[in-house]
């Protein structure tokens, strides 16, 4: 993942520093907006994804704990919309589905969630061993980690954050002309943020 290089909690008392809002803001809804703008980021843009095969030669032979991914420091538990995709140990895709499917479709390899935080294998045979490919993202800011963890994006690109802070402080305080101000600036900041990303994924490969 990027790193700013700057904590949550230092970015956002600069710009409470910075910002002249008439009415104060909470901190929790700060924390709440530096996450949106990561968690899209990486969701919809940057696409950062890790590969991990993992031993399934002992019970529970079918189900997964999404905890015992490995993630980078920094990076949310991965849920079950984080998973991109699953082969089983000869490289054969394993498909997503529903619960209802894996008893109806007995003759496919299929994966779906308890949503209890399981990912939950139905194949024909057992695997040895399972290759998934997960969606890597920050994780999420709060006020017990905000003091040690770092923003997530490019040093070049916490404008962009602070845009969208900005402009939904703004907002909740009534002030319309600069809300507008400050989440335009924002909207094209994404745009341009797009394009470098998109430069670099072509670069290096997606």
């Amino acid at each position: 993942m990027y790193d700013s290089g700057v904590t949550a909690k230092a970015f956002i008392d600069s710009l409470i520093q910075e910002a002249d809002i008439s009415i104060e803001i909470p901190y929790t809804s700060m924390l709440r907006w530096l996450s949106a703008v990561e968690q899209f980021a990486y969701t919809e843009i940057l696409k950062e994804y890790k590969r991990c095969t993992m031993d399934l030669t002992q019970e529970p032979f079918d189900v997964i704990r999404l905890d015992t991914l490995p993630i980078p420091e920094g990076a949310a538990i991965p849920i079950y919309d984080d998973i991109v995709r699953v082969y089983g140990e000869k490289g054969q895709e394993i498909r997503k589905a529903g619960a209802v499917a894996g008893y109806e479709f007995p003759d496919f390899d299929l994966y779906y969630t308890d949503y209890d935080g399981h990912l939950i294998l139905s194949t024909r045979i057992e695997q040895a061993e399972i290759t998934v490919i997960y969606r890597i993202r920050p994780e999420i800011k709060t006020e017990d980690n905000k003091a040690a963890l770092n923003v997530a994006l490019p040093p070049e690109y916490l404008d962009m954050a602070g845009a969208k802070i900005r402009g939904e402080a703004y907002k909740i305080a009534n002030e319309d002309g600069l809300a507008a101000k400050w989440l335009a600036d924002y909207n094209t900041q994404m745009e341009n943020f797009k394009v470098w990303a998109a430069s670099r994924n072509e670069r290096y490969g997606a």
